[in-house]
């Protein structure tokens, strides 16, 4: 992070206060729709708010102090992998309401195992193989599953509630999740670099934000005119 300059860690706190502002939508889309899924909502949302304010943290303390607190770097995926899977089966609750299916207790077991599975390989890798740096992999490949799940399940859900506009925005922001890693793995890692991998992360997640309000204020008003009508 030779690049890392002092507005570049203050813009990186940007996506952090987007995505916040998403999840607290999206958990309160969750309790309306789907109470049951609400603490998986919950608490995957708090885990991916300190993932990613974790990370920019240590970048903040990193350009001020010289200080490389590398705990603070490498709790972004074991806050984020749980986190997102927790969200993406309490969003799955919501879509399964809309589709007129009660029963939700499953999703609760589907990404219990899912964490399981996915703690076991971390210990296999780093406590049994001695992998340097052996959560990775596995962390990864979970955080980057259920944040494509969660996505398809947003978009699913606004289309399902006919709004076209939010099933647009959380597409832009699945499509800056892709556009990210190839530019995160390019060369030469220069300043110009990381504000373009910052300027997209900010993009996806002010439309992941606005596509949540939308799809909540949707999802009430689409409520408020069910219990006029007496359903």
């Amino acid at each position: 992070m030779s690049e890392l300059t002092l507005p570049l860690a203050l813009f990186n706190l940007l996506p952090v206060l987007f995505t916040g502002f998403a999840l607290w939508f999206l958990t309160r889309l969750v309790g309306d729709l789907a109470p049951p899924c609400r603490t998986m909502a919950r608490a995957g949302g708090v885990l991916i708010v300190l993932g990613g304010f974790s990370k920019a943290v240590w970048k903040l303390i990193l350009v001020t102090t010289g200080q490389d607190l590398a705990w603070l770097a490498s709790a972004l995926f074991p806050l984020m992998a749980p986190g997102f899977a927790l969200l993406a089966g309490a969003a799955l609750g919501v879509l399964q309401r809309l589709r007129g299916r009660g029963e939700v207790a499953w999703i609760r077991y589907v990404v219990a195992a899912a964490i399981l599975v996915v703690v076991g390989a971390v210990a296999v890798r780093t406590l049994g193989m001695g992998i340097p740096r052996g959560w990775f992999l596995p962390l990864l490949g979970l955080t980057s599953v259920a944040n494509l799940v969660l996505s398809l399940v947003l978009i699913a859900s606004a289309l399902r509630l006919g709004r076209k506009d939010a099933a647009l925005l959380f597409g832009v922001n699945l499509a800056m999740v892709f556009a990210l890693p190839p530019i995160a793995m390019a060369s030469p890692d220069t300043l110009f670099m990381h504000w373009l991998e910052q300027i997209l992360t900010a993009i996806g997640t002010a439309a992941f934000a606005l596509g949540a309000y939308r799809l909540w204020r949707s999802a009430r008003a689409s409520a408020a005119v069910d219990l006029r009508r007496g359903r």
